[in-house]
């Protein structure tokens, strides 16, 4: 996990891109100021080679040429005198030294070669004045947006730095969160923030209260069992009749404890994300998970398999439940009859039809998931259901709300 917020992060990432955009920009401007430099002398140079040709200045020294270039009217601007006070002449032959110095050569008339040639210590000069100005108007429009910057920064972010400390201070008061009020995106996590937590606290105080009354039931089978072993001990109770009695209680307080673990299984999926499913997907599953129960008893099942219709729910939370549903109906219908399933995707409807059966040799987990647990789970993991007897038929019917 980084250490840096995300204030630190842009205002960082800001900052350095600036200075990359201001070094770039200087560099830029350097280049093309020395370059215009370079040949506006160049061009000055190339004249005054010119005029010494033309008014054969070739034939005085020197010293002499600076002179008449000096008194010459056309060469009387102060940005010319300065830009050509380091040019210097020469009449033989000049090795150029490359990157130190300018020149102009000029063939004259009296077959000798004319070279006007110039240090950088001028253009070096101009340079750094440019430079010099640059730097300071850079520093200032750099420091100006990153004052700027800070300041939006501060303020966008200080919504944000509310919205964890309210998280931090594990409250739910409604006035607190409202302080944190910002752009548009804020305001979004803000509700979903508050609403979020707000359904977080139904739901604790949903589970506690499943969880505290399925205490409260574990204790009077408890309360019993203790009761019948003073009972048991002080008394002439029959040894036979106290074993009955007793596996009856701890029966009762192992499907308690069952309920109890099915439904921490239940909130521990209901975490995990919704997905797509298939309702005759799920129909064929249960069918393969319990075939050996169905093949034991003699079941045959049948299904409308030209219907179906998408849910889009806890799997894992709805495929417990699920289960428990088909583990009841098959343990309780009549060896050797059909189960018939039916599907009404418009209405995103499974209805179950069996035959009762008086009794049942076989009992598994999820065969002491009663009504009641499947009912308290119906609103939570949106579904609807229903059971009711007609005649010798017994009807499950289990209806998706708020698909779509």
């Amino acid at each position: 996990m980084t250490k840096y917020s995300l204030k630190t992060t842009i205002f960082a990432y800001i900052s350095i891109s600036g200075v990359i955009v201001a070094v770039l920009l200087g560099f830029f401007a350097y280049s093309n100021h020395k370059r215009a430099l370079e040949n506006d002398l160049l061009y000055k140079m190339h004249v005054m080679a010119d005029d010494i040709v033309k008014h054969n200045y070739y034939k005085y020294s020197q010293d002499e040429l600076k002179k008449i270039f000096s008194v010459h009217e056309s060469y009387h601007h102060a940005d010319y005198l300065d830009s050509v006070r380091n040019v210097k002449f020469s009449f033989k032959q000049r090795t150029q030294k490359e990157g130190q110095e300018l020149s102009e050569v000029k063939k004259l008339p009296n077959g000798k070669t004319l070279t006007v040639y110039s240090s950088y210590e001028y253009i070096n000069q101009e340079i750094s004045k440019v430079l010099g100005h640059l730097l300071l108007v850079l520093s200032g429009i750099f420091f100006f947006i990153i004052g700027v910057l800070y300041i939006v920064l501060q303020k966008l972010f200080s919504p944000l730095k509310c919205l964890v400390d309210y998280c931090h201070n594990e409250t739910s008061d409604k006035a607190m969160i409202e302080k944190c009020a910002g752009s548009y995106e804020v305001n979004a996590l803000k509700d979903a923030i508050f609403t979020l937590q707000q359904r977080n606290n139904i739901l604790c105080k949903e589970k506690q209260k499943i969880f505290k009354e399925a205490a409260h039931e574990i204790k009077t089978p408890i309360a019993i069992l203790k009761a019948r072993l003073s009972l048991f001990e002080t008394s002439d109770m029959l040894k036979n009749e106290f074993i009955i009695d007793a596996k009856n209680d701890i029966s009762s307080i192992s499907n308690k404890l069952r309920e109890l673990i099915f439904l921490k299984e239940i909130e521990q999926d209901i975490q995990k994300a919704k997905v797509f499913v298939q309702m005759q997907e799920q129909c064929e599953m249960m069918q393969q998970l319990f075939r050996p129960i169905l093949e034991k008893k003699n079941l045959t099942m049948i299904s409308n398999l030209e219907e179906d219709f998408n849910l889009y729910i806890h799997k894992e939370a709805n495929g417990r439940v699920m289960r428990a549903i088909f583990e009841n109906i098959f343990m309780h219908t009549k060896n050797g009859t059909t189960i018939q399933t039916y599907i009404d995707p418009k209405k995103h409807t499974l209805k179950i039809v069996n035959e009762i059966a008086t009794t049942s040799s076989e009992v598994l987990f999820s065969s002491h998931i009663g009504t009641k647990i499947i009912e308290r789970l119906a609103q939570k993991l949106e579904y609807k259901y229903v059971t009711y007897e007609k005649g010798n038929l017994f009807y499950t019917e289990i209806t998706f709300e708020g698909q779509g």
